[in-house]
């Protein structure tokens, strides 16, 4: 050994590299504590977006199953009732969202039948159709011009036979 190494012994940093008192550093000093920065940027570029995606696919299938839901009560409100109320139709309507967490999405629910609406045997078809708007939109938007998505959704139903 010379007497330089003697006097001077070399350090091992965190990373396990030489230190710059002692000798070169292998790592290459100029990527030290990146990792930090690179995923803070992967997780805001990759995750923030597959967060919002889960959170916009999960209202439109919770919009989805309330607007089959929805159509499937309609149809059968009107099937054995010879006069359907919309207003009772647009009750049912909103217990439907509201158990699904959709409380102000707007519903339309309108009514066809095959022969006479009342009349036993007859096919009535109940057509519900909501507007669901995307997460966050309103905020930057507002309300009324917010992007949505519509759901349609139709159930068929036979007019009862008889009293029940």
């Amino acid at each position: 050994m010379t007497e330089r190494e003697l006097e001077a012994p070399e350090e091992v940093d965190a990373v396990g590299g030489a230190d710059a008192v002692g000798g070169a550093d292998p790592v290459g000093g100029a990527d030290t504590g990146t990792a930090v920065i690179e995923f803070i940027f992967a997780s805001v570029v990759l995750l923030i977006p597959v967060i919002y995606l889960m959170l916009t696919l999960s209202q439109l299938q919770a919009a989805s199953y309330a607007t089959t839901s929805t159509a499937m009560s309609a149809s059968r409100i009107a099937a054995r009732d010879a006069n359907p109320s919309e207003a009772r139709a647009q009750e049912v309507a909103k217990m439907h969202f509201a158990d699904f967490g959709l409380r102000d999405a707007p519903t339309s629910i309108t009514y066809s039948c095959t022969g006479p609406c009342g009349q036993a045997g007859s096919l009535v078809t109940a057509r519900v159709e909501t507007k669901v708007i995307l997460p966050g939109f309103p905020l930057l938007f507002g309300s009324a011009h917010a992007p949505h998505i519509t759901l349609r959704a139709n159930h068929t139903d036979v007019v009862a036979v008889g009293d029940q």
